[in-house]
Formats: C-alpha cells, structure tokens, sequence
C-alpha cells in the first residue's frame, strides 16, 4: 500500500514539474497553431480563395491586363476553344480572371468538335485547340489568337529542340481586345529605295499580332508621305539620300509626324541624312561602338552591348525584367547647339569606359586616339509642331531588330519597337504584358563559391554545432 502511495505521488508531482508545464505549454500551442491551418485551409476551399505566390505571378493577371479590363465600355466576349476536360492548367487559370473586373467582359468556353462552325460566323481563320476568339458584341468586330501566337518556344540548345517555355495569353488577348475596341490602329510606312533592311516574316508576324499595318513607300517615285502615315518608318539606309527626300521627311516631321530610325555603323558616311540627324540635335560617330566594362557584354564580346535602359514611357516594361541587346552599334552624342524647343531622353546608353574603334581595325581593344565615354544607343526626341508634336525614336545598332533578337522573349528589342509604336500613335488600351514563364529558375553558383559552401555546411557548420552542444553539456555539469 506504502509503495502505491509513493507511486501515485511520483506520478502527481510529474505533472507539476517545470518540464511538463513547459511540455504542456508547447502542445497546446501546437494544437492551436494545427487548428488553424485547418480552420483556414477550410475557409480558402469554401471560398475558392486562392494566393499567388510565384515571383512573376504566373497565375495572376498582370496589373496592365487588369487596368485594360476596367476600361473596357463595350460588351466584349471571349471564347476559349478547349475539349471539356483538356484545358490547360496554366491558360484557364488565366482566362478565368478575365471577367473579374468589368461586368462588359464575359467567358466562355467551346468546343470546337461540337461547334466546328462557331468561330466561321466571326472570323476566317482554321481553329484549333487553346486558342481564342475575342468578339465586340457592339459591332460585331472579331479578332482570333491562335495557340501559336499564345506559347512561347524556343531552342533547346542542350538538346536542339523546340520547347515551350512560357505563356504570353494576356499580350495575346490584349492585343485583341485593342484590335475590336479601337476604330483607329496604326498605320506604317517602311521607307524603301536607299538598301533599307525590309520587313522580314518575323517583324511583320509581330506587327500582325499587334494590330500594325505596314506598307512600303519609295519616296522618290512617290513624291509625298503618304497622309494615312501614323509613323514613317527608316531602318538602316545603305545609300544616301537625294535632297529632296530629306526636304519630304522634315516636312513631314516638321508638321508633327512620327518617325523611327535606325542606323548603321556607315550612317555617317551618308551626307544627307546625317544631316537630318545633326539637324536633330545629335552626332553620329565613324566607327563601331565598343563596351569596355564587361558586365555590359554579351558573352564577353565587346561589340554585342548590353546599355542602360533608363524608366522612360517606352522602356518601363523592359527595364529590370529583359536584356535590351545592341550589336554592331553607332555611337550618337548629343549636340550642344540643338534648338531650345528640342528636347531629347536618353532610353539606351553604354557605360563611361565604352569605346568607338573604326570599322576596319585589326583590334577590338581600346588604343590611343579611340574616341571614349558615354554614348547613347537609343534616344527619344520630340518637339512641338504648332498644335501637335514632333516624335522621333533613334536606335543606333544595326541589328537592333534582328529576328533573333525579336524572337527571344528573354530579349527586350521587341518591347521596346512595339512600344515606341503604340506610344507615339497614342493606342487606346495600349499594353505590354511579360510572357509567364514556364521554366524552373535554377541558381548558377561559381565552382569557387560552390566549395566554399560545401566547406561551410558539411564540416565548419557541424563542428560549430557540436561545439556548441560540449559547451552547455559542460556548463550544465558544472552547475
């Protein structure tokens, strides 16, 4: 009986010892921290609550996206053509926002071996499965995003294939939301006769996809900019031109039209037309541009820059987010002498150790008499012509708007063309939205830093821990 006694007491005082009331306390902690994640899991499932944690909000709509949805005044419907069941995770994610902010913008989706004539009665093209229709219910005004138009692929250089890589569903749906609710889109003239680099497949591809009509003009045979002209278009003349066609050009900017140029290393050679663009307010220098700073390099080739995009109406959706790349570059510095009503902003610039070595140098490397510092590659001017303004962009690497450089969305070339357009036509709904990416980001840590790190971790670290473990275990005996 005595024994029991003595057991029952041990028992009880266990429960008042310090470590159980400290045990005691971290279960019930415990509990209550479980609880609630139950309690808001069940709510977030009730609710159909979900949170977008991803760095470039792959299952958000983009803050551009939502801007154009809420200005929408128009009943706008969009159809997303799929089999029941076989909707793409990351597409219907997307699509499904999509009449979340505006009550005028409705979804839907369709079959299209249900209802294989469905798209006919709006638009001609072939449908296929995760692709769009955007139609304008008000007029009747349709416009198809094909799946192609909506994935992103690229090379797989490891393995030579194409992969998929992103999704850019939004620029897709965008655009044709911009193509069905605005009357007036813009019109390009790509001026042609001088060895102008012409409209490839990929630009003009780009070009459809952004609601851009382009035309050609020969100046000379024409003898006027053509009035529907929303912006003249110049890429890299190989001959110069003849007085007259500089006297049409400054007419026509002169009354406040909008012009893109682009140069070659040889502009400086062509008289006439240097002459506009000193008239402008800059110098175009002989030579080829060089970066001496190799954190501006492409692949360590000091002839494919990487500039400085400066936070300008033109660049905003690029800087911080792509490589802008300039090779083969011209290097421009501005006049001290431009008139007072010219105002120019620097988009692109090098660094302060670039360099300008000339075209047939046996060295890239910088030598004694090589004109140095800072040159722009992308300039924005514009100027007030009466009631309206003079635009002009200027961009001074030759292959600028390769189709390379336009094809890769890792690249920003092709942001930065579409937003000079849509900025100086002034396109309602205008906007630039960044391709989702589909690819797992992985971290490239140098072989040196790599060894460090393992050193750190599998032998500095657990001595320190077991240290640290002798320490109190000493220290507590000693007590």
């Amino acid at each position: 009986m005595a024994e029991k006694e003595k057991f029952g007491g041990r028992v009880k005082a266990s429960f008042e010892t310090r470590k159980f009331r400290g045990g005691a306390y971290a279960t019930f902690l415990s509990v209550i921290a479980v609880a609630l994640v139950i309690v808001i899991n069940l709510i977030m499932t009730t609710l159909d609550l979900q949170l977008d944690v991803t760095d470039d909000g792959k299952f958000s709509l983009d803050a551009e996206t939502i801007r154009l949805l809420k200005e929408i005044d128009e009943d706008i419907t969009i159809y997303y053509f799929v089999q029941s069941g076989g909707e793409s995770p990351y597409l219907d994610n997307l699509f499904t926002k999509y009449d979340d902010y505006n009550d005028r913008v409705k979804i839907e989706y369709k079959d299209p071996i249900l209802h294989p004539k469905f798209a006919a009665q709006y638009v001609e093209d072939s449908v296929t499965l995760d692709s769009f229709l955007v139609v304008n219910e008000t007029t009747g005004k349709a416009k198809f995003v094909p799946n192609s138009e909506i994935l992103v692929q690229e090379v797989n250089y490891n393995t030579f294939q194409i992969q998929t890589t992103g999704i850019s569903l939004e620029n897709g749906i965008n655009a044709a939301i911009q193509y069905v609710t605005n009357e007036d889109l813009p019109v390009v003239y790509n001026v042609q006769g001088h060895g102008e680099s012409s409209i490839s497949a990929t630009l003009s591809k780009i070009f459809e996809k952004n609601n851009i009509t382009t035309n050609d003009v020969r100046l000379v045979t024409q003898g006027e900019i053509p009035n529907d002209c929303d912006l003249l278009f110049i890429n890299q003349p190989q001959t110069d031109y003849t007085a007259d066609e500089i006297a049409m050009v400054k007419e026509y900017l002169m009354a406040g039209g909008d012009a893109i140029f682009v140069l070659d290393y040889m502009t400086p050679e062509l008289t006439n037309f240097n002459e506009l663009l000193i008239y402008y307010g800059m110098d175009v220098h002989e030579g080829i541009l060089m970066e001496g700073d190799s954190r501006y390099c492409l692949y360590q080739m000091p002839y494919v820059i990487l500039p400085t995009v400066y936070n300008t109406d033109i660049t905003e959706s690029v800087r911080g987010r792509k490589y802008v790349v300039a090779q083969t570059v011209s290097g421009i510095t501005l006049r001290e002498d431009k008139r007072e009503g010219l105002t120019i902003e620097k988009l692109l610039e090098t660094s302060e150790q670039s360099y300008i070595k000339p075209a047939d140098s046996e060295t890239l490397d910088k030598e004694d008499g090589d004109l140095s510092g800072q040159f722009c590659v992308g300039l924005k001017l514009t100027e007030a012509a009466g009631e309206e303004e003079t635009r002009i962009a200027v961009y001074s690497a030759k292959f600028f708007f390769d189709d390379q450089l336009l094809s890769e969305s890792s690249y920003g070339n092709m942001d930065i063309l579409i937003n000079t357009i849509n900025t100086f036509t002034e396109q309602e709904n205008a906007v630039s939205v960044p391709a989702k990416s589909l690819m797992e980001e992985q971290l490239t840590v140098p072989s040196a830093s790599g060894n460090k790190i393992v050193l750190f971790t599998t032998v500095l670290l657990p001595l320190a821990i077991i240290g640290v473990g002798i320490f109190v275990v000493v220290r507590r005996r000693k007590k």
